[in-house]
């Protein structure tokens, strides 16, 4: 098994898949998006996510990614990790695209579960499922629960905690946005599961609840803001925490929940000068839509220049 970069406390942005006007694979600007966020406070990379639009890409342009973003962060003053999402509808597939992000330079793998036949995916299909992946995988795993992306499949508390005994599945990211369920998860894993929340706007009571970090969208745009608020969550200054975590809870739903993909690029466009469209059939934004993300985040924009 591959000796992974330690998986840390922190945030981790789940970088966006970067495409050309042809809708053909960008990774230069994916390697200097990569670079941007480096010295930002992030404490890793979350590639092949829902952001990352690895529902659009085939597999060879999935490996090609995971590449690119492994030989620019292999030229980071500091290594960070890199997790790759493997999740697929079958156990099969799951397995091989762990083995396939291992062999492209990935440290982790984040596995959402099969949902297409949702009505079989029973707890015991589920169960044999992540622990027939952990078993074969060349990558510790996380588990990824997200209902919004998993036809409502949610995974709750008490199966979390069942497969986090495996050596070889080592945290979550729950986007589910329940912080009691998330409390719970925190409070009976081994001391060594790593809990994620899964957005910005829940970040600080992810915290207060027992998180050590968040896999947050909204990092791509303003990754030193999102790392503040855990920066001063750590330093027991819960009033200035709180006011920051208010303030990112309005451009963050605008930027991500309401708008996705399409939303979050626009946002970085104009905030960055790159960002670009996404590949169909996501439709970049309209100029209604436009205006609104730049009305919601121009008060944390003008406040962070």
């Amino acid at each position: 098994m591959i000796m992974p970069t330690a998986l840390g406390k922190g945030i981790y942005p789940p970088v966006l898949t970067f495409f050309t006007s042809q809708e053909e694979l960008d990774l230069g600007t994916l390697r200097h998006h990569i670079h941007r966020l480096a010295e930002s406070g992030i404490a890793g990379y979350v590639v092949m996510g829902s952001n990352g639009e690895a529902v659009h890409l085939t597999d060879d342009e999935r490996a090609q990614v995971i590449a690119a973003a492994r030989a620019e962060v292999a030229l980071q003053s500091r290594t960070l990790p890199l997790i790759a999402g493997c999740g697929a509808q079958s156990t099969r597939l799951t397995g091989a695209l762990c083995q396939q992000a291992a062999d492209a330079g990935a440290d982790f793998a984040l596995i959402l579960p099969p949902f297409y036949y949702r009505g079989q995916m029973t707890q015991t299909a589920l169960y044999e499922h992540y622990q027939t992946v952990a078993e074969q995988s060349p990558l510790p795993i996380l588990i990824y629960n997200m209902p919004a992306c998993a036809g409502g499949l949610d995974l709750d508390a008490e199966f979390i905690i069942q497969l986090a005994a495996h050596p070889n599945i080592v945290g979550v990211k729950d986007t589910s946005g329940n912080i009691v369920k998330l409390a719970r998860i925190a409070a009976a894993v081994p001391a060594d599961f790593q809990v994620f929340a899964g957005n910005a706007d829940i970040l600080l009571p992810s915290l207060a609840s027992g998180a050590v970090g968040c896999v947050a969208a909204f990092a791509n745009i303003f990754p030193e803001l999102v790392c503040k608020v855990q920066l001063l969550f750590e330093q027991e200054k819960l009033t200035e925490a709180s006011k920051l975590q208010a303030s990112l809870i309005e451009p963050n739903a605008a930027v991500t929940s309401r708008y996705g993909v399409p939303g979050l690029k626009f946002a970085l466009q104009q905030l960055a000068g790159y960002g670009g469209i996404p590949r169909r059939p996501l439709l970049p934004l309209n100029e209604l839509e436009q205006q609104k993300v730049l009305d919601s985040i121009a008060p944390i924009r003008s406040s962070s220049d």
